[in-house]
């Protein structure tokens, strides 16, 4: 070290500069000297005091630079102890430096670690500080415990973003809390308001009067507040019941006094809500009419009776449980006997209102088989085709499905609640005396059995149209589907009856024989008429008017000759038939035996006439006993 200073060019630089201002110095004073005069030994003299002056100059120097290198010593063991100590407090591993360095270099290093890690602890204290004070009004707002650093030491890293984490949490929760506040304030305001009340208690009142910044949201805070939310909910509730309950009450004494309409709707205007001061109207009104019913005690129990009808049918009651009721059929009306009525309503809407989501479910499946019923009494009108309007046949198809979809889907709904609510209480849950299952087996019987019913009388009524045909004649034509009309100029000749009934009745039957049902039939017959009808007009159409002669009604025009020729045909058949009556009758009697035995075969239908095989031989047996008819 010390060959290198003194080999060193800014020292040789110092001690060359230094001996120059020396010799400079010494020689301006010799001459000084020399120009006074002095001898050698004053100059010595002087000389000597020049070189101590310099001496003590350089002494002075050098005792100043060994005293700021001891400070500059001093500085870096502070240093070193202040970097010690901020390392501590950081909780950071302490800083350690090389041993190659000057003082100067460790100096400026040590400063200026420290001052780096003042601020870093600056820093750290400051956002402490902060989130410490946050941390504070947070939990004090909320009544939660601070988070805890220990005194007097700077918070690490880690403990800061524990802090801040635990400051957000709290901030969200405290966020929430005040939110459900204003709200659940909001409704518990809205309830004191509804049911007209006022806050009885230290912390209703505090709700009311205090701002919502200043209410606390601890979580005691919190529970009162859902507590008497709660509260005023279910005294709603309850109030709005008890308001519904009096409501009926006093519409049920209205009917039964016969209050009028102008009465009832003057009261109703008043009265608004299910307040305190709604609920004081109601029992005020119906002390008022309770007054009257005692006057009223046999009116009172009518109306009770007509009461207890309609709610022992929403509950499906048998006739025996109603029978249970002695007091219905007692004809003294007494207060007591009003009070026995008044007890035995209440336990049958007691019972309505326990079951009523079953007894619902009940009613539902009912309103749906009576929809079944209705469609399948539509399905059997043979006329329902000729009357369809816009598609409405498809529409109750379509319904029609729809509901023998749902039906099974309500019944079995009823019979699983019915079977949980049998399983709850033991015993069975009676519809009109019986079980559901037997309840509803009985009632898809009973459908069957009137459709059975319906089906005779449709059978037996065909028989009787058919003995009625054979009697009296065919159904008119206003009683059949109508069918599109022959224009009356169509050149086309048509077939008359007589040829189209030659058709129907084959070869094998004499002309005779088609004279002779002609004539029972009133139809004119003419030899030369060898016109063909149409298919659909193939049968003819007689309208029969009691007590006179049946007429054959022809659904084509006649020309003016056989129109001539129809009534003298008329007349001699009119004749002839005065004298046969009697004969026809009997062979019309026979002839309905033939067509009530072929119906009772399940043979085909007769249509309007029957068989005319059966036909030709009830002819030949009426011919066989009357007198030959002889045919132009």
């Amino acid at each position: 070290m010390e060959g290198n200073t003194s080999s060193s060019p800014c020292r040789e630089q110092t001690r060359f500069a230094c001996n120059k201002i020396i010799d400079t110095s010494i020689r301006a004073l010799y001459q000084i000297w020399d120009k006074m005069g002095i001898d050698e030994s004053q100059k010595k003299a002087r000389g000597d005091t020049a070189v101590a002056h310099m001496k003590n100059l350089m002494q002075h120097m050098i005792a100043e630079e060994e005293a700021l290198m001891k400070q500059v010593a001093q500085t870096i063991d502070e240093y070193t102890e202040k970097l010690d100590l901020l390392c501590n407090d950081l909780s950071l591993p302490h800083i350690r430096l090389s041993g190659g360095l000057t003082m100067v270099q460790k100096e400026k290093i040590l400063r200026s670690k420290v001052e780096t890690m003042a601020k870093e602890k600056k820093d750290r204290m400051a956002k402490y500080d902060i989130l410490h004070s946050r941390d504070e009004h947070l939990s004090e707002v909320l009544s939660t415990p601070t988070y805890t650093v220990s005194p007097g030491k700077v918070p690490t890293l880690e403990q800061l973003r524990e802090l801040e984490k635990h400051v957000a949490r709290l901030q969200e929760e405290r966020d929430k809390r005040f939110t459900e506040l204003v709200t659940t304030k909001k409704k518990i305001m809205e309830l004191y308001s509804l049911i007209e009340f006022e806050p009885d208690t230290p912390f209703g009142c505090e709700l009311i009067c205090e701002d919502d910044d200043s209410l606390g949201l601890s979580t005691e805070n919190m529970d009162k507040l859902s507590k008497l939310h709660d509260e005023l909910v279910r005294k709603n509730e309850a109030m709005k019941t008890e308001t519904d309950n009096l409501w009926e009450r006093l519409r049920s004494l209205w009917n039964r006094l016969d209050t009028c309409d102008i009465d009832r709707e003057e009261f109703e205007l008043k009265i608004n809500g299910h307040g305190t001061k709604a609920v004081a109207a109601l029992k005020g009104e119906i002390e008022a009419c309770e007054l009257l019913k005692l006057q009223n005690i046999r009116k009172f129990v009518d109306g009770i009776r007509s009461e207890l009808i309609s709610w022992w049918d929403k509950c499906y009651f048998s006739e025996e449980q109603r029978s249970g009721f002695k007091a219905f059929s007692e004809g003294e009306c007494t207060e007591e006997l009003l009070q026995i009525h008044e007890q035995e309503l209440e336990s049958v809407r007691q019972y309505y209102n326990t079951n009523k989501d079953i007894l619902e479910k009940i009613a539902r499946r009912e309103e749906l088989f009576r929809n079944m019923v209705v469609f399948e009494e539509k399905a059997s009108d043979p006329n329902r085709f000729f009357s369809d309007r816009g598609g409405r046949l498809l529409q109750e198809e379509k319904a029609r499905k729809k509901l023998m979809k749902e039906l099974p889907k309500v019944e079995e709904e009823v019979t699983e609640a019915i079977l949980k609510w049998e399983s709850d209480n033991q015993k069975d849950f009676l519809v009109n005396g019986m079980k559901f299952p037997d309840f509803v087996k009985n009632s898809w019987e009973n459908f069957q059995s009137q459709k059975d019913q319906q089906k005779q009388l449709r059978l037996k009524a065909r028989v009787k149209q058919a003995q009625d045909d054979v009697a009296y004649g065919s159904k008119s034509g206003s009683q059949t589907p109508s069918k599109r009309k022959v224009p009356q100029s169509a050149s086309t000749p048509v077939r008359t009856p007589l040829k189209a009934r030659k058709v129907e009745m084959g070869p094998s039957v004499s002309v005779k024989v088609r004279i002779q049902y002609d004539m029972l039939n009133d139809v004119p017959t003419t030899p030369s008429t060898t016109s063909k009808l149409p298919t659909r007009y193939q049968h003819n159409t007689l309208v029969h008017t009691p007590g006179k002669q049946s007429t054959f009604t022809p659904k084509t025009p006649l020309s003016k000759s056989a129109k001539r020729r129809s009534s003298r045909l008329k007349r001699r058949s009119a004749a002839k038939h005065s004298l046969s009556s009697k004969n026809r009758r009997k062979s019309r009697d026979i002839f309905a035996q033939g067509v009530e035995n072929k119906r009772n075969d399940s043979s085909a239908s007769l249509a309007a006439h029957g068989s005319y095989q059966d036909f030709t031989n009830c002819v030949i047996a009426s011919k066989a006993s009357s007198p030959d008819t002889q045919h132009t």
